[in-house]
């Protein structure tokens, strides 16, 4: 089934370059006591995939290790705004209404013009399956699963399932962090209206320093590169949360 964010996901990823903040401009601004309704769909483990000098040396393998980001990325946007506009989240993550909202094929309507926004009946629609309506907005945060190949730029939908984040490693290059990782903002009031897109992940950039080994990364290690993670994902949310209404 289509899903909603199919339009908006625009990658060009040369070195470590990604399309990285899309924010549309608005004529308005929420009140300080602002309620922005939050919903997160990440794997909660990274996962690890592997070329081999040969193909006996290939693997893909889910690492023992949780990095909680669906609560990790709600936490980072709930402090924020609170603390630089004041705004209240509201995780609606397990709310039912979330399969409306992925599911809904008709939630995007594009003019002649070609300019794409929201469709404020669906939106709204969706707004009132959550039993919350005095929401001002929502954040959609949401993942593609990047499968190799020698461009890094093979991108699917993943929704939650495993392998959304984690690394890519081939015998000979080194080891890289992926993760096809965004959030979507979406405006209830004062007008149904689509926001734009913020990229949150990692795609393409070495992990520095190198593993000892790729088939056992140590506990570490792993701490390491989680920290390393959510720091970027951190600056990311602050910079998205710094140009919205």
């Amino acid at each position: 089934m289509k899903k909603i964010f199919t339009f908006c996901l625009i990658f060009i990823i040369s070195g470590c370059s990604v399309t990285p903040l899309k924010i549309i401009p608005t004529d308005y601004n929420y009140s300080p006591k602002a309620k922005i309704g939050f919903i997160s769909l990440i794997s909660e483990k990274p996962t690890h995939n592997h070329i081999g000098m040969t193909i006996f040396g290939n693997f893909t393998k889910d690492l023992d290790a949780s990095w909680d980001l669906n609560d990790y990325i709600f936490s980072e946007f709930a402090a924020q705004f609170k603390n630089t506009k004041g705004y209240e989240l509201v995780n609606l993550s397990k709310n039912e209404a979330t399969h409306y909202l992925f599911d809904n094929e008709n939630l995007l309507k594009t003019d002649k013009s070609g300019y794409t926004d929201v469709n404020s009946t669906e939106l709204n629609r969706f707004k009132e399956l959550t039993g919350i309506t005095d929401l001002d907005a929502i954040i959609v945060i949401s993942s593609r699963k990047l499968f190799y190949n020698k461009d890094y730029d093979r991108i699917t939908e993943s929704l939650g399932k495993q392998g959304d984040h984690g690394f890519k490693s081939r015998a000979g290059e080194g080891m890289f962090y992926y993760a096809g990782i965004g959030s979507q903002m979406y405006s209830f009031s004062p007008k149904a209206h689509y926001l734009g897109w913020q990229f949150l992940g990692l795609v393409n950039e070495k992990v520095i320093p190198e593993p000892q080994s790729y088939e056992q990364l140590t506990k570490e290690e792993l701490v390491a590169y989680e920290k390393y993670f959510k720091k970027n994902i951190s600056i990311k949310i602050g910079e998205l949360i710094s140009k919205s209404p």
